[in-house]
């Protein structure tokens, strides 16, 4: 999933610095990327572009298109998890 909203020379410099810190591998899927391009792999936002809008290098990793793909701009399980532990009915008054 390609946004045009990146430069290309910061979308790359995001690929090896993300590769440099989290291995040459699909953040989801964890496969390995040495055999192919870095190019051919995506960056994706790990909370949603929706919620945390821009590039910021803590909520990008690197994803294979399939992963990216399947995610989609949903949240991803483990911070779902946390919400729902965290969820207090009593906290929230429902209103007419």
């Amino acid at each position: 999933m390609s946004r045009p909203d990146i430069d290309p020379e910061l979308r790359a410099f995001f690929q090896c610095h993300l590769a440099a810190r989290d291995g040459r591998r699909c953040f989801y899927c964890r496969r390995n990327f040495k055999k192919r391009p870095m190019r051919r792999k995506t960056l994706d936002h790990y909370v949603p572009h929706w919620i945390w809008p821009g590039w910021d290098v803590d909520n990008l990793v690197l994803a294979c298109e399939r992963c990216n793909l399947a995610k989609g701009a949903a949240l991803p399980w483990p911070l779902v998890w946390l919400l729902l532990a965290t969820f207090r009915p009593e906290n929230w008054e429902l209103t007419a």
